[in-house]
């Protein structure tokens, strides 16, 4: 790039001081008195006089032409200023940055081909075939740039300073003015491109329940985080099977996510939301399953695997004994609790077919179907 001067004081400028400064300087010879000559008889020439006359003329022209360049130069700053001052308030448009460069219509090569060899040899294809070809598309359509939105700019920039275009400004106050106009230009964007990075940045917040956001830098909002909402508790009251009373304060929003639940598990409701995110080494475990389903239950009140056992015992005992006395053994239905944590089904209408191992709530409980009998489930 060529180099810019951004002096007021410029090369134009000096140059017309330096000339009236010769012409003022041959004004002042030409007016100061002809030197005498020193040597004894010698005279003064009347050319010497001439001469005088012919300086002061130069001179004067000379000073007249410096007048005049100093006007015309004025007069191309004042022009140039009012250029300046009209230019500020102007902008173009730009057009904006290509997206997706366009296409121009091309020949597809295999079409042509087909269409002139039907044309050629008619005789090597069907009239279908030859009439196929007539409707190939020989060539592609044009497809037109797509570019971002257009943006304005101002009319004034950096170019105004290059020397080497022609419409560069030459004096040196309105390159004054115009470095000025650019560097607070320059300034403008830096603040715009820094207030849009801090809008990039900033997390805007909420009430308790709401996202935390940013604002992209494609205007969209990105999720910083979700903050909790403030638990809303509801009393729930439900009987056990133990008929006991139990009172509780279970959080709104884990009962909405529950839906419905059962009036014996009412009241553990965040054990059941826990047992839901159960790992899975635990989930794939029948095992471990029982003992959290066992839990849950004990939690509600329900029967578990050692009460059913307890009972069990104690019967076979008094069954043992009565026999010994030759008493008919006592006979009763026990069910044992269901485990909440086993999935399971009711048995289908009777005659249907049943699934190979899948669990169903018979009488006695929950139980396995082996493809030939009912496995209980301990």
């Amino acid at each position: 790039m060529a180099d810019i001067n951004l002096s007021p004081y410029t090369a134009e400028q000096q140059a017309m001081d330096r000339r009236r400064k010769m012409a003022e300087a041959l004004q002042q010879q030409a007016i100061a008195p002809i030197e005498m000559p020193t040597v004894p008889g010698a005279k003064v020439s009347p050319y010497q006089g001439f001469a005088k006359l012919l300086q002061g003329y130069i001179a004067g022209k000379n000073l007249e032409r410096a007048d005049q360049e100093q006007k015309d130069y004025e007069n191309k700053a004042s022009g140039e200023t009012a250029d300046f001052l009209s230019k500020m308030s102007q902008y173009e448009t730009v057009p904006g940055d290509i997206i997706t460069p366009g296409q121009e219509s091309a020949f597809i090569p295999e079409n042509v081909t087909r269409y002139n060899e039907t044309k050629t040899q008619p005789e090597s294809f069907t009239p279908e075939e030859r009439n196929a070809a007539i409707d190939l598309p020989l060539k592609t359509e044009a497809v037109p740039e797509v570019r971002g939105p257009s943006r304005q700019v101002p009319v004034l920039d950096a170019s105004f300073l290059d020397p080497t275009k022609p419409y560069a400004y030459k004096t040196g106050q309105v390159k004054q003015m115009l470095m000025q106009v650019l560097m607070q230009q320059e300034a403008q964007k830096q603040a715009a491109a820094q207030r849009a990075l801090e809008a990039q940045q900033a997390i805007h917040v909420g009430k308790p329940g709401e996202t935390f956001f940013r604002i992209g830098a494609d205007g969209k909002p990105i999720t910083v985080a979700n903050t909790p909402a403030i638990p809303s508790f509801e009393k729930v009251e439900t009987i056990n099977a133990k008929g006991q009373k139990i009172v509780k304060y279970v959080d709104k929003a884990k009962l909405g996510e529950l839906g419905d639940v059962l009036a014996p598990y009412t009241g553990m409701i965040d054990h059941l939301m826990q047992a839901q995110n159960l790992p899975e080494v635990i989930k794939n475990n029948p095992d471990a399953l029982r003992l959290v389903g066992s839990f849950l239950g004990k939690e509600s009140g329900d029967v578990t695997s050692a009460d059913f056992a307890k009972v069990m015992i104690g019967l076979n005992e008094t069954n043992a004994r009565l026999k010994y006395e030759g008493i008919p053994p006592v006979t009763t239905d026990i069910v044992k609790g269901k485990n909440i944590m086993i999935p399971s089904v009711d048995l289908p209408p009777q005659g249907s077919p049943l699934e190979n191992g899948k669990v169903y709530n018979t009488p006695k409980g929950q139980a396995r179907w082996n493809g030939t009998k009912f496995v209980t489930i301990d």
